[in-house]
């Protein structure tokens, strides 16, 4: 078998996928060498130290040292010290393989070529994930407007999920970096605890104080960028501030029809029509095209609304608010809980539980 189909085939069998597409095998030829990506078929998901690897890779441990520390300059493969001991673990697609190589905001020639043939498979890929388990990601939305809501739980709180993180920091946002669609902000993704100290220590991000990053937000805010996170109970991994131009999950979301690739806030825009002027600052501020502007009064599709509060926190007559949603999206309670369901959806439970045995 070709080792680059070789490492899809295990690629595919994380909870995110690798679909069978055209342009994933260039991709992965581009990323990877040849030898790396034999050791990267060995290498589970879950940490596993370098003696493990080259034992299943059949080579010798030092090569298989060399290979690992290469792939983990590169954000192929996730490299953390516990108890001592260096132990490694694959980067899925995404996030991950994506988004990784365009973290430090610069691209060449071969990300430039990347750019290309991922702008194509992530939406494929997007569309085959639907509906398989809960959404990996999930949108919170602008916390000043929805903080008072008496139903209103911890892990919607944004601000309350970023003073339980250990180290907080940023890098550069793979979606605007390589498909270059706005001018928002390039250094927006905000990253937390072992990955963020992971990408520091690789060069692809940097420290924030957890006061810096709460002012950025607001700032994102302000310029109507949307809030994605991991779509878990337990703590924050990652903050992707989105814009619906260049955002794999709101492109899918808004071109495509497929609510199911990202889970809403569980919150939903309504108008009082005393307060609305008609001045159309919502609907230019949903990210989402689900605000018109009929008769003079902002008019919200339920059914295109995705919670993120942009339209409230744009309102300057005070018109719109953020009601609960009779049905909540579900939020699993951990990675590992919302992994097990998507899996158990994709009928890949046992290859999974197989390669990191």
């Amino acid at each position: 078998m070709d080792v680059y189909e070789e490492l899809r085939i295990h690629l595919d069998k994380h909870p995110t996928g690798a679909p069978d597409e055209p342009e994933i095998n260039e991709i992965l030829s581009t990323l990877f060498t040849a030898d790396e990506a034999r050791v990267a078929s060995n290498t589970p998901f879950l940490l596993k130290t370098a003696a493990v690897i080259a034992e299943r890779a059949g080579v010798p441990e030092d090569d298989a040292v060399a290979l690992l520390e290469s792939m983990a300059d590169k954000g192929m493969v996730f490299a953390r010290d516990k108890n001592g001991e260096r132990r490694y673990a694959l980067m899925p697609i995404m996030p991950g393989i994506f988004e990784i190589p365009y973290m430090k905001g610069e691209k060449d020639a071969s990300l430039e070529r990347l750019a290309e043939l991922w702008d194509t498979y992530l939406l494929k890929h997007a569309k085959e994930m639907c509906g398989a388990g809960p959404s990996a990601a999930r949108v919170v939305a602008v916390q000043e407007e929805v903080e008072n809501q008496p139903q209103v739980l911890t892990y919607e709180m944004i601000n309350e999920l970023i003073d339980g993180a250990k180290s907080v920091g940023l890098a550069h946002c793979a979606c605007r970096t390589a498909f270059e669609n706005c001018d928002r902000p390039r250094e927006a993704c905000m990253l937390f605890d072992e990955t963020c100290d992971f990408l520091v220590e690789r060069g692809y991000a940097r420290y924030l104080t957890k006061d810096e990053m709460k002012k950025m937000l607001v700032e994102f805010e302000e310029m109507g960028l949307v809030h994605n996170v991991n779509n878990t109970q337990d703590r924050l991994q990652f903050i992707c501030n989105c814009c619906s131009c260049c955002c794999g999950f709101l492109r899918i979301m808004k071109e495509y029809g497929k609510p199911s690739v990202l889970a809403t806030s569980g919150f939903l825009a309504e108008v009082d029509a005393d307060l609305c002027s008609g001045c159309a600052v919502c609907e230019e501020r949903c990210p989402m095209d689900a605000i018109e502007i009929v008769d003079d009064l902002a008019v919200i599709d339920a059914e295109r609304c995705i919670g993120c509060a942009l339209c409230v926190s744009g309102c300057d007559t005070d018109a719109i608010e953020m009601l609960r949603r009779e049905e909540l999206p579900e939020t699993p309670d951990s990675l590992p809980v919302l992994g097990l369901k998507v899996l158990e959806a994709r009928g890949k439970v046992d290859e999974f539980l197989e390669v990191n045995m």
